[in-house]
């Protein structure tokens, strides 16, 4: 009987210590998952997604930016030129009008040729283009030429007979001056109305008006200009 009482004894400390042990490990409670995070931690994630966010946004803005610079160079700003001529008979009279950045010269050749030559030389982007439109109606040549924006260009040389009676109106508003007409060696009658151009005039007599430059070989050939007072 005491060599019992010892061995009960002798086990109840340890049993004790085991006792303690389980009712510590029941007290630890296990981390709950949905627990909302503090304060700063929602304020910190809430700058970090901001800050991703503006980072791509700049990304983005300077991808378009480049894209858009590439894209309006090649449609706007990359040029290309063009050359053509055409040959006209039976003309006597010629009627021009020009409208943007167009220059021209109306050269006369030699008496009796009852024709007329259009050389050109155009330079013009995809989307700007001169738009050029000929016609001959009972021997008169009727020429237009406009070029819908100041990045293009058209520089016109049309040929006639020296006695054919010649008429040139011309406008430039986008561009002030760009437009040059000049008249060389026409007998026949000769006018020009242009406002803003410049005019040159050699070995011709021409009548009209004038708002910009006036160049003359003679004082004789312009007199019957009319120009702003004071120019």
């Amino acid at each position: 009987m005491s060599g019992l009482r010892k061995s009960s004894t002798a086990e109840q400390p340890g049993g004790e210590a085991a006792g303690q042990a389980a009712e510590s490990g029941d007290r630890r409670e296990p981390a709950d998952p949905g627990a909302r995070p503090s304060r700063r931690a929602r304020i910190a994630e809430w700058f970090r997604a901001l800050l991703r966010s503006g980072i791509a946004l700049v990304a983005t803005l300077a991808v378009l930016a480049v894209l858009g610079g590439v894209t309006d160079v090649v449609l706007h700003v990359t040029r290309h030129t063009s050359r053509n001529t055409a040959t006209y008979s039976s003309i006597d009279a010629v009627v021009v009008v020009l409208d943007g950045n167009v220059s021209l010269t109306v050269a006369g050749q030699s008496q009796g040729g009852q024709g007329a030559t259009l050389a050109a030389l155009d330079t013009s982007t995809p989307f700007d283009d001169p738009v050029r439109t000929v016609e001959v109606i009972g021997g008169t040549l009727y020429l237009t030429e406009r070029c819908p924006d100041s990045r293009c260009s058209a520089q016109l040389t049309l040929t006639v007979d020296t006695n054919d009676a010649v008429s040139v109106s011309a406008g430039n508003a986008d561009e002030l001056g760009q437009a040059v007409v000049e008249f060389n060696g026409i007998v026949g009658q000769a006018s020009v109305t242009a406002a803003p151009a410049t005019v040159v005039v050699i070995h011709t007599i021409v009548t009209g008006a004038v708002i910009g430059q006036l160049r003359c070989d003679t004082e004789v050939d312009c007199r019957d200009i009319a120009t702003p007072a004071g120019d």
